[in-house]
């Protein structure tokens, strides 16, 4: 049933948003929802529109896809000499359905040319304060201290097999298939770490989730390790915003598209093209930068505090 004040509500949030990234001299962009581009992700699969009307791509098809997130359109607008952007628009992920999915969603992102990681994590912090200064202050805690706190071990020591003994004890259910180090990880953070998370900026992820961002390397107790530059926004153990130091080595992205379409092809996932018009742009040169991507429906969930994401959605899927 459509709930007409939420809908109210969210075009409230929406205007105050904007305004937002008016004051601070952000422009608002709108970019392709179809393209010959997307993101090779481990764990995001496309929705891919194949017809004979559409031309042909540079890969050499008429295959396009849905994006699953403005990104390389708008790291392309970056490369051309645009410095502060935003944009609220619509995107996709095939089999994205649940308590906190939507196939179809309305994600905020942003872009600023200057900012550094810790300068990303804080306009961040601000447009929550912005939008509702009645939340927990948000706090800032590395990836390290919140997994340690609470599995008891060192997320960039610990071994696939010691995940698994640690699953074992908290009684946690866990696929066959899972091998991977880093996907033991990810299970033990969403399930263990993620439902303590109130109001809290994750950052310093392990290397191998570095997905787009930038990596440094730092030290622990035992010697040298190596960070993604990546952080994350939790409100009420539900995952907000995903921000990048933005990687600025076209060669780098490229060998960790085809690591993860190896990976992807191992599992028996489709053909993604590792090739992209953003490649070719972020060669020619790409600017310091930071990045973040906000899911609205989620932060719509959480300040009505409902327990589903249909409550904020006039049409999910079903009645599309």
């Amino acid at each position: 049933m459509l709930q007409f004040e939420n809908i109210q509500y969210r075009s409230e949030q929406l205007y105050r948003i904007r305004n937002f990234f008016r004051e601070r001299n952000f422009v608002e962009v709108q970019t392709p929802v179809l393209s010959a581009d997307t993101i090779v992700d481990l764990h995001v699969e496309p929705i891919a529109v194949t017809d004979s009307s559409l031309p042909q791509t540079p890969h050499g098809d008429q295959t396009y896809y849905l994006r699953t997130s403005p990104e390389f359109a708008m790291k392309r607008l970056l490369s051309s000499g645009m410095e502060a952007i935003y944009e609220i628009g619509t995107v996709f992920r095939k089999n994205d359905r649940g308590q906190f999915h939507n196939v179809e969603f309305t994600m905020l992102e942003w872009y600023r040319v200057g900012d550094h990681y810790r300068a990303g994590m804080e306009l961040l912090a601000e447009l929550i304060r912005f939008i509702d200064n009645t939340l927990p202050e948000i706090v800032y805690c590395s990836f390290h201290d919140v997994f340690e706190k609470y599995t008891g071990a060192n997320p960039h020591r610990v071994t696939a097999v010691e995940c698994r003994q640690i699953a074992v004890q908290k009684n946690l259910p866990y696929p066959d298939s899972l091998t991977e180090t880093e996907d033991w990880i990810d299970l033990l953070f969403s399930e263990l770490v993620q439902p303590n998370l109130q109001s809290v900026i994750v950052y310093d992820f392990p290397a191998a989730q570095s997905q787009l961002a930038q990596t440094r390397a730092t030290s622990d107790s035992l010697g040298t390790i190596t960070v993604s530059e990546r952080y994350e926004l939790f409100l009420n153990g539900i995952e907000i915003a995903n921000g990048y130091h933005e990687l600025r080595d076209a060669t780098e992205l490229r060998q960790r598209f085809r690591e993860n379409l190896r990976r992807r092809l191992a599992n028996n996932r489709p053909m993604l093209p590792v090739e992209s018009r953003l490649l070719t742009a972020m060669e020619s040169g790409f600017p310091e930068s930071c990045g973040t991507a906000l899911g609205i429906d989620r932060l719509l969930m959480v300040l009505l505090q409902t327990n589903s994401i249909d409550d904020v959605l006039p049409f999910p899927i079903e009645i599309c």
